[in-house]
């Protein structure tokens, strides 16, 4: 019969010196700044199902068909300049 040696069991403190460093635990996402002009900030956007549709039988109608994301864009720009038009 082979005999086998007991694992070595660390000590709690060993275990937390072999860490990161400080600076490394619970670091938070750096802050969100305000989007200058020319950047672009992410948004989440959640829509009706049937409006999504309409929007990607749109889509489809155009050639060359643009991405969803870049019709949706053309669709706020299209509305502010009414609406800027209409202040007017």
């Amino acid at each position: 019969m082979a005999v086998i040696r007991k694992p070595k069991v660390k000590s709690v403190d060993d275990f937390i010196q072999e860490g990161g460093t400080a600076s490394q635990v619970g670091t938070t996402k750096p802050a969100i700044k305000e989007a200058s002009e020319g950047e672009v900030k992410g948004l989440k956007l959640r829509l009706p199902v049937d409006l999504l549709k309409r929007v990607d039988d749109a889509v489809a109608t155009r050639r060359p068909a643009p991405s969803r994301h870049q019709w949706i864009l053309e669709a706020l720009y299209e509305k502010l300049d009414r609406e800027l038009e209409e202040a007017e």
